[in-house]
């Protein structure tokens, strides 16, 4: 019996110390008020919000280190208070100690969506207006003083909360702090590139942030808006891509899989043919190809420029239609120009030094020396 009491009383100090404390400022809908010094668990908070999903949607602003005491910060200039836009925002309750608030979150909703704000005051993606769905908000880094932080995420959520036309409780609480969720950041933040992407299965995959066409006389640049990509011709060893234009011109090439490597080739748009400037675009199967700027001249006049190009074609090394790019195969060499005149440079200075030092080190000191009083010595020419 008191190994049991023993046991229990472990894991309680255990649980109490693993749990994160921190301030929820809530507003949006009236709440039950706790007192100042109660600490909630994540059960109660959790049954706290649980009511507001049947007609509202939940957004939860998380403040990296958010405590107590930040709710005191003052501009120094102006005295007024970091959150001037929080302090007018009606039915607002506060809860100074709350659990692991954002595990309450979770637990009780089946519809979790994640976003961030960034340095700018916007939101990564906008927010679609669904009852019951929980949008956990982060806010991007910012470096330098915490009131200014602060203030300017104070103006942020005051001007996202008036773009929200839908019944909505907003929270406003710590991040929580354990290592899975700061990757579960970064690995959110890393998949939502600004650019055009296409997939089919796990056969292919490309992406690029930028494609555009040159005339022949250099002056007229055209974007081109791919809206569809189709796969033809299969084999295990080739297939052909086409990129389907929204001025019904089609950018199509060849995938082709030879010795491990898969490469891109007879790249055509318009029915204009190109050949490839800088070597071949290939990579190994379980890797992606990438180059920033990729620039393909055509075989009469023209170039078709491709920024950030990234594309992969497994070969049937993978079954998961939904893979993401391996390890990236740069366009760019070991051994660029810049490199080779460096390690240039390096070698003569070491040349130098080397043959510096070995004129020094044979440097010998005299071991003969005239005496002022003596006989002047007189040295023999064959002498050794």
């Amino acid at each position: 019996m008191l190994a049991r009491t023993l046991i229990a009383t472990f894991l309680c100090v255990i649980g109490v110390a693993l749990a994160e404390i921190s301030p929820v400022f809530l507003w949006g809908a009236n709440s039950p008020a706790v007192p100042a010094l109660q600490t909630i668990n994540t059960d109660d908070f959790g049954k706290i919000i649980a009511p507001y999903q049947a007609d509202h949607m939940i957004v939860a602003f998380q403040e990296e280190n958010l405590a107590n005491s930040d709710f005191l910060c003052a501009n120094e200039k102006t005295s007024q208070s970091c959150y001037a836009h929080l302090q007018g925002v009606p039915q607002k309750t506060f809860y100074a100690n709350v659990e692991n608030p954002s595990d309450a979150l979770r637990a009780i909703s089946k519809k979790q969506e994640n976003n961030y704000v960034t340095k700018t005051g916007e939101l990564q993606t906008p927010i679609s207006c669904e009852a019951g769905k929980v949008v956990l908000v982060n806010f991007e880094n910012s470096l330098g003083e915490r009131a200014a932080a602060l203030e300017s995420h104070d103006a942020a959520i005051s001007a996202i909360t008036k773009l929200t036309k839908c019944p909505t409780v907003y929270l406003y609480m710590s991040s929580p702090k354990t290592a899975a969720a700061a990757a579960q950041k970064r690995v959110r933040r890393d998949a939502a590139p600004s650019g055009t992407m296409f997939r089919n299965y796990a056969q292919f995959l490309i992406f690029w942030t930028k494609l555009s066409y040159v005339s022949g006389n250099g002056n007229t640049a055209e974007d081109i808006i791919i809206n569809s990509m189709d796969i033809t011709n299969t084999s295990s060893s080739k297939f052909n891509v086409n990129l389907k234009s929204s001025t019904a011109k089609s950018l199509t090439f060849d995938i082709t899989l030879s010795g491990g490597y898969f490469s891109m080739s007879n790249l055509k748009y318009d029915s204009n043919g190109f050949t490839i400037r800088n070597g071949t675009l290939e990579a190994p199967t379980d890797l992606s190809y990438f180059c920033g700027n990729v620039t393909l001249n055509g075989t009469t006049s023209g170039s078709l420029i491709w920024n950030s190009l990234q594309f992969q074609a497994p070969f049937g090394s993978t079954k998961d239609t939904n893979f993401m790019f391996g390890d990236a195969w740069h366009c760019v060499g070991f051994f660029t120009p810049g490199i080779l005149s460096g390690l240039f440079v390096v070698l003569i200075f070491l040349a130098i030094i080397f043959t510096g030092v070995c004129w020094m080190m044979d440097i010998n000191t005299m071991d003969r020396f005239d005496d002022p009083k003596g006989k002047t010595i007189t040295i023999n020419a064959a002498a050794e």
